[in-house]
């Protein structure tokens, strides 16, 4: 697992993506440099209960979450972290998750 998750800047304007693009919605400009984003707030959450295909499926939890950094991403829960609440950001293998962080005392901060 990596901290955090991987946006792209765009050069000619500096406004944040995910996931890459090839050109730039509001500049056109073609390159890109990586960042990373280490927090968000959960917008929505969602509950994928059903995977065509597999036959041992445990439902999981999706959110959408605003990052600091501007883009709005989906990502996988860890945990029940709800609407209004901050999680930490982190990448296991490619894909992007997110949990509550901690607080001080090492319990899970809501909002």
């Amino acid at each position: 697992m990596n901290a955090g998750v991987t946006i792209w800047r765009c050069t000619g304007c500096g406004v944040a993506y995910f996931p890459e693009r090839l050109l730039c919605p509001r500049c056109h400009g073609h390159t890109w440099q990586q960042d990373r984003v280490h927090e968000a707030v959960v917008e929505e959450v969602s509950v994928i209960r059903h995977m065509i295909g597999q036959a041992d499926w445990t439902p999981k939890r999706i959110a959408s979450v605003r990052t600091a950094a501007g883009p709005r991403i989906t990502v996988g829960l860890r945990d029940e972290s709800g609407p209004g609440t901050t999680i930490a950001l982190f990448e296991d293998g490619a894909a992007p998750f997110g949990e509550g962080k901690k607080s001080q005392n090492g319990l899970r901060r809501g909002t």
